[in-house]
């Protein structure tokens, strides 16, 4: 057997397409600090190592990666793949799955993402404090969806298991570095941050989506924890109302020979911050009117570009499958500014902050 620190171990994995050529990062990790921060020791300075090979295929560009290392190399402890948008274009994404399921050592429950930035600057973001990167978003990115839910982090075997099914499209989270948000010893401190999402259907791109435009995905996306709406009537803000684990229910009904669909949120929320007297049904009124047009700005965006944002297909095959044969075009509903005919909001406060209703 190999001893553990004579092996590399590659924790990141990257997919790129550049003249007509497939281009494989790995992204290598030292765990040697790691171990200590566990135990409560002292951090060491976080160290990666990346390395990049290209071929005519992923498996050819992997195999290359070996031809330049020093020591063997351990697959199976990777937690992230990162697929950039000509990847995406390209329609690698079904023929690297084809080669991660063959190979024993990589597990299904790897991060997903796509990036229109360069792997090499992704993989080169370490989080601050000499924290390791195995502590970054692109390996733990669900600490802080949990406490602000917009996009939702995706899993591989969510992608495949999604990606299988005809109804289904499937939002795969965008990553880029963010340079002005943070400092650290004075200087400037880039970081990993979610812009936004691409949908793919059937494993291929339909639209990539900035997450300015995204607000109304996290409603009617099952597992969103905790995330705010921001009172702000006339512009000006007087409040934030933080909205806990919203659920949505999707219905449909035939109008003049077409499928009409109806949404359905109900969620209970918290007041964190008040700067003005108003009266809770206000406040309930205008946080239900912000869902209602969120979710109706992301089904008009979905109209323009095409995407099925809002999974209405996916709710129509699950609730009839004949009708879904009968109303939809290579497993999606064709969608018009009419397909959504109503979104329905109940919210409720249960708490004022600290201090209960």
């Amino acid at each position: 057997m190999k001893e553990i620190d004579h092996l590399a171990y590659i924790h990141a994995i990257g997919v790129d397409y550049e003249d007509d050529q497939v281009i494989a990062y790995a992204q290598l990790i030292s765990f040697s600090g790691l171990a200590k921060v566990e135990a409560g020791g002292g951090r060491q300075k976080s160290t990666v190592t990346i390395g990049k090979a290209k071929g005519e295929t992923f498996n050819v560009a992997t195999d290359r990666l070996y031809h330049a290392i020093q020591q063997g190399v351990s697959w199976g402890h990777i937690k992230g793949i990162v697929f950039t948008e000509r990847a995406l274009k390209k329609g690698l994404v079904r023929d690297v799955i084809d080669v991660l399921d063959r190979y024993n050592e990589i597990r299904h429950t790897i991060w997903a993402f796509t990036t229109k930035e360069s792997i090499e600057q992704l993989f080169e973001t370490t989080p601050f404090l000499d924290y390791s990167p195995y502590f970054s978003l692109l390996a733990n990115p669900t600490d802080i969806y949990e406490q602000s839910s917009f996009v939702q982090p995706k899993r591989l075997n969510q992608l495949v298991a999604a990606s299988n099914e005809k109804a289904v499209v499937f939002p795969l989270p965008s990553l880029a570095v963010e340079e002005k948000s943070w400092t650290e010893n004075k200087k400037k401190k880039p970081m990993l941050k979610i812009d936004g999402v691409c949908f793919l259907h059937r494993y291929n791109k339909q639209a990539c989506m900035p997450r300015n435009k995204l607000d109304g995905l996290r409603w009617v996306t099952k597992g969103t924890g905790r995330t705010p709406i921001y009172i702000q009537p006339d512009g000006k803000m007087i409040g934030t109302l933080v909205v806990r684990e919203p659920k949505a229910s999707i219905s449909y009904k035939v109008k003049n020979g077409l499928p009409v669909f109806t949404v359905d949120i109900q969620a209970t929320g918290s007041i964190i911050e008040l700067r003005e007297d108003i009266s809770e049904k206000q406040i309930i009124a205008y946080a239900a009117k912000t869902v209602e047009k969120e979710v109706q700005s992301l089904f008009e965006l979905g109209v323009k570009e095409g995407v099925d944002a809002l999974q209405l297909s996916n709710a129509l095959y699950r609730q009839n499958v004949n009708d879904w044969k009968k109303y939809t075009t290579n497993g999606v509903v064709p969608l018009t500014k009419d397909t959504l005919q109503r979104v329905h909001v109940k919210l409720s406060i249960d708490t004022y902050g600290k201090s209960k209703k």
